[in-house]
Order: structure tokens, then C-alpha cells, then sequence
């Protein structure tokens, strides 16, 4: 009788490695320069409303709060946490622009912290406001959507990314090689290579990826095939 559970124990092994390996691969896209451009983005926004122009939050001293602790938090679990408190107390606030920024905030700190369905929420509820800041938005959210393996969502936003900073050198590339990376994963290797080729074509300039090695490998896995 133990004899006769060990294949099936083993098989169930295999299964549960191959589908945490499968899960690895596919947070790697979404990890892949998020980090520092959700960074960018927090920057940004801060630097907009708290001090180019204080006279917007000059009465709203709960995001002007959340913003020094987020500053001051040195990546501090508990400063950030208590951030993340502030800022949903003013996303929460009506649909006011200080609100609508703490809910982006918000979901940049859930994204970091794992928490991607509510952070999905903050993104659907933000209005877009700017082209480098809404690009992030849609980027973020599609990593969300990685992390959830909702693919089709992912591309969806990160489509969007790219159409929002299409004349953006960096930018547009760095959201089309998530959507290549997606295809790589799924074996769509004839997609992936389209874009690859396309981000070598459009955007010269772009420099973040060794774009011809990553062309050599999906022309490889497609003569495979």
C-alpha cells in the first residue's frame, strides 16, 4: 500500500514545483524594472503636489503627513504601513485631486506589500492625469494582473502603457518587453519575436535590454517548434 502512494506522492510533488517554477517566471516580468519606476512615480507625485505646488495640499494635512512618512521611511515596515494608512484615509475622501493622488499612492505601497487585488481596486478608481504618471499606472496594474495570472488583463494594460508614452524612447520599449516576456512564457514565441523586433525597429535608442539576444532566442525556441 506505501508502495503504490509514493508515485502519486512524487507526481504531486512535481506538479507543486513545476506550478510554484511556473509562478516564479511569470512575477519575474512583473518584476522586472518595477521597483524603480513605481519609485519614479512616488517621486513625481510628491514633488508635483507637496512642493511645486503646496497651495493644493496646503488643507490637507493627512497627505502631507502620509507624504514625510513615506519620505523619512528608509523602507521601514511600520513608517510605511503608516503611510499606507494616511493615504487611504484621504483616497477614501471623496474624489478630490489630493484624493485621487493617495489612491495611486495607496496602490503603489499594496503593489510592494503583495496586496494586488486591492491595489487593482485604488488603480480602478484613479483618474488618469498626466502621460508619464498614467503609463506607470497602467504598468503597475498589469503587474498586478501578472501576479494574479490574469494575462490577457496584463496585456491589456500594459498595451495601454505603451500607447500613453509611445514618444517616450525609454519608456514604450520597457512596456513592450512585458508583453513579449508574457508571450515567452506562453510559448507564443512568433509573438514575442514581432515585438522584440519592433522595439529594435522603433526604438533605437532604447537601451535597458539587450534586445538582439532576446531576438536570437525566440527565433531559436521557434525553430523548435
Amino acid at each position: 500500500m506505501e508502495n503504490s502512494k509514493k508515485p502519486n506522492n512524487q507526481v504531486n510533488e512535481q506538479a507543486e514545483q513545476a506550478a510554484a517554477l511556473k509562478k516564479e517566471q511569470m512575477i519575474k516580468i512583473a518584476k522586472f524594472g518595477t521597483i524603480a519606476v513605481i519609485g519614479i512615480i512616488a517621486i513625481v507625485l510628491i514633488y508635483i503636489y507637496a512642493f511645486r505646488n503646496p497651495a493644493i495640499e496646503s488643507t490637507n494635512e493627512a497627505i502631507a503627513q502620509a507624504d514625510v512618512l513615506l519620505i523619512k521611511s528608509n523602507g521601514d515596515s511600520t513608517a510605511v504601513a503608516n503611510a499606507l494608512t494616511q493615504y487611504e484615509k484621504v483616497a477614501n475622501d471623496g474624489s478630490t485631486p489630493a484624493a485621487n493622488r493617495a489612491k495611486l499612492m495607496s496602490a503603489i505601497i499594496l503593489y510592494k506589500n503583495g496586496e494586488y487585488a486591492k491595489c487593482i481596486e485604488y488603480l480602478d478608481d484613479y483618474s488618469t492625469t498626466g502621460a508619464i504618471i498614467d503609463a506607470g499606472a497602467y504598468s503597475l496594474k498589469g503587474d498586478c494582473y501578472v501576479n494574479t495570472n490574469n494575462f490577457d488583463d496584463a496585456i491589456d494594460c500594459y498595451e495601454k502603457a505603451v500607447s500613453i508614452s509611445d514618444e517616450n524612447q525609454q519608456l514604450a520599449p520597457f512596456f513592450m518587453a512585458k508583453i513579449a516576456e508574457i508571450y515567452h512564457e506562453q510559448k507564443e514565441y512568433a509573438k514575442e519575436l514581432d515585438i522584440y523586433e519592433e522595439i529594435k525597429t522603433e526604438y533605437p535608442q532604447y537601451s535597458t535590454l539587450d534586445v538582439d539576444k532576446y531576438i536570437e532566442r525566440a527565433k531559436a525556441l521557434i525553430e523548435k517548434k
